[in-house]
């Protein structure tokens, strides 16, 4: 009997990859690396060494709803300012050049070019420890990274977050207990409209890497649920704050 059922494409599984890559390139919060996006078909996979641990911070999951509603009217005050400084803060710069340059971050190029039919990973930074050549040999920087994620790409279903968790291990040496851990100090550095939506998305994407099983999967799960606890506490505060609002309002 024929079986009616259609593999996907080898086109379909690429416009996916890349539709995937695309969401990971819109998040931040992220320890070991940063992700962005350069084209339809191209993202940048910077890999960054860990921030440095600070004791002086207030923790956000430790503050009161009070002290939550008075860091909304201070962010109030102060939102005009910020939003003239992010409208002077210049994209960074993305160019093969720039990126051969970078002295504080490895950089990948991640790309789905459709004449490929399969997605690719080069090295963009002259980082000589991550490929092995030989003395009187140079590396070639047109020819895409050998990694096991690719290879098995036309045969399994490979997603953006199992090449990124390739690449990441390799790049950090030791390599890091989680490639995807949160930095948590982000999230104090935005406003709290701002952090409800990016901890939302980030807790989407936390959530699909969890379902891979990868052999850190528990410390992903421990994030998620930290996540979770600050996500909606701020929902939370910005309900509590709006009430306040309209309370303030209807007795005026």
């Amino acid at each position: 009997m024929k079986d009616d059922r259609v593999a996907p494409s080898e086109m379909t599984r690429l416009s996916q990859f890349m539709a995937d890559c695309m969401s990971v390139g819109a998040l931040r919060g992220f320890s070991h690396f940063a992700v962005h996006i350069r084209s339809r078909e191209e993202i940048i996979l910077r890999i960054r060494p860990p921030p440095p641990k600070t004791t002086d911070l207030l923790p956000i999951s430790s503050l009161t709803i009070g002290e939550h509603v008075d860091k909304i009217q201070a962010t109030e005050e102060t939102r005009g300012l910020m939003s003239r400084m992010s409208a002077m803060e210049m994209p960074p710069d993305l160019s093969d050049y720039a990126l051969e340059r970078d002295s504080e971050g490895v950089n990948f190029l991640v790309a789905g070019y459709p004449r490929y039919k399969c997605p690719y990973v080069w090295l963009r930074t002259d980082h000589q420890r991550l490929i092995a050549v030989a003395e009187d040999q140079t590396v070639e920087k047109d020819v895409p990274l050998r990694l096991e994620s690719i290879d098995c790409w036309r045969l399994y279903d490979i997603r953006p977050w199992d090449v990124m968790v390739e690449v990441i291990c390799t790049a950090m040496a030791p390599p890091p207990e989680n490639p995807f851990a949160v930095d948590y100090a982000y999230f104090d550095l935005i406003t709290i409209e701002e952090r409800v939506v990016v901890t939302g998305a980030v807790l989407e994407f936390l959530r699909r890497v969890y379902l891979r099983h990868y052999f850190f999967s528990d410390v992903v799960m421990s994030d998620i649920k930290k996540l979770q606890k600050l996500h909606f506490r701020d929902i939370n505060t910005l309900r509590e704050y709006q009430q306040s609002i309209v309370f303030r309002e209807q007795t005026a």
